[in-house]
């Protein structure tokens, strides 16, 4: 009975953690996330603002390092032998991503005690912030209330010209 109940736990938590990886259903539109790649100057750098901000290390490798949030995994990539892309996302065609937590104030409470660099929502909004990475890349922080998790993604925010726009 004793080993009966140990595999039933095992397993039960071996589930567990694999849904808690898995992206979102898709919407109403047929579109679902599952994964970010980051190329990056500095992989620890990166890894420590995103578990700062309560995301999961996982499988680590050579060169790809694993953070893992309820609807997507984030890859840090150390880029290619010529180094990663020098600007940041703001202006770029991915001008920021995002995520939602239950209570922006708590959670950047949390985060500054981690390290986290955290910026005022716009017109500052207590329920909204912004996380930016050494890397430049920007990331949205909205309040949802209703959610289930204590931090999931949300959104990425393409911004295209006008005059790109068929």
């Amino acid at each position: 009975m004793r080993t009966l109940i140990a595999g039933l736990w095992l397993v039960s938590n071996l589930v567990a953690g694999a849904a808690w990886a898995q992206p979102f259903a898709p919407n109403a539109e047929g579109v679902t996330m599952g994964h970010w790649h980051l190329n990056s100057k500095d992989v620890e750098a990166n890894k420590k603002i995103f578990v700062g901000m309560g995301g999961a290390p996982n499988k680590p490798d050579e060169r790809l390092q694993r953070v893992v949030f309820p609807g997507v995994v984030v890859i840090l990539n150390l880029g290619s032998a010529t180094g990663p892309a020098t600007a940041g996302s703001v202006g770029s065609v991915v001008n920021h991503v995002g995520f939602t937590v239950p209570n922006v104030q708590e959670a950047v409470a949390k985060w500054k005690a981690a390290g986290v660099p955290v910026l005022p929502g716009n017109n500052n909004r207590v329920d909204q912030a912004y996380v930016e990475t050494p890397d430049g890349l920007r990331i949205e922080i909205l309040e949802n209330k209703a959610q289930r998790f204590p931090i999931q993604h949300e959104h990425v925010h393409f911004f295209v010209a006008q005059a790109a726009v068929p």
